[in-house]
């Protein structure tokens, strides 16, 4: 069976999101106890669509957006990084589609590894935007974007 392309996996694995549930015993000690939204892709596209030129938002800042959205504690930071890789891979197949994926940047500001073509193609597109970079880490190099 041949794998399935980002848009099918937005457009068909997630028919049963958003599911909002109770946060799993496993990350009650983290997150504590309460309420969770799993989100939808299209959900993570809408929020990124809203982010206008020379600004960004973070995963933390988007959980919090979508927890806000669906009047729960949390959304699944989980859920939500897997889910935003899916929506920038899907819109980048899509050539009509010009939601600005590059603007959603890691919960620390990073920039994120499994986005198209990273680093180079965000760090491009957010330069033209007049962001830009501190290099961190030293044995795992990542970019942390500067506003």
């Amino acid at each position: 069976m041949p794998k399935k392309t980002y848009q099918e996996q937005m457009q068909n694995s997630y028919s049963d999101y958003p599911i909002v549930k109770a946060i799993p015993p496993s990350m009650v000690k983290t997150w504590g106890e309460g309420m969770q939204v799993l989100p939808s892709p299209l959900e993570i596209q809408e929020a990124m669509r809203t982010i206008p030129t020379g600004e960004v938002m973070t995963a933390k800042e988007l959980c919090d957006v979508l927890a806000t959205k669906h009047k729960v504690d949390m959304a699944c930071p989980y859920t939500v990084g897997i889910l935003m890789n899916i929506v920038a891979h899907a819109i980048e197949e899509d050539e009509s589609d010009d939601t600005p994926w590059w603007r959603t940047l890691g919960s620390c500001g990073e920039l994120k590894p499994k986005y198209p073509n990273a680093p180079e193609e965000q760090m491009a597109l957010l330069e033209a935007e007049g962001f830009s970079f501190v290099k961190k880490g030293k044995k795992s190099i990542y970019w942390v974007v500067e506003r």
